[in-house]
């Protein structure tokens, strides 16, 4: 099963909604790493335009640990990256 990474559709957008991202040419691997917005998401079995599912826990968590910390999520081999404003 593929897996992909999605891009953060940014302002006016939910960041915990899967429709709020966009799937990544699979080729680039975003090199953001910190901020307060979230930047990117990679996803485990997806390979949607859109994520088809709802987010799992793990996931939800890494966005909101990653928006209070300002810090790519987990800190090893991040699945949720950040940049700045």
């Amino acid at each position: 099963m593929a897996n992909s990474w999605y891009s953060y559709l940014g302002q006016g957008k939910d960041p915990l909604v899967p429709s709020s991202y966009r799937r990544i040419n699979p080729q680039f691997v975003p090199t953001c790493t910190g901020g307060c917005t979230v930047c990117a998401i990679f996803l485990l079995g997806e390979t949607a335009t859109t994520p088809s599912t709802a987010f799992t826990a793990n996931i939800l968590n890494y966005i909101t640990n990653g928006l209070a910390s300002q810090t790519a999520q987990p800190d090893s081999d991040p699945f949720v990256r950040f940049k700045n404003c």
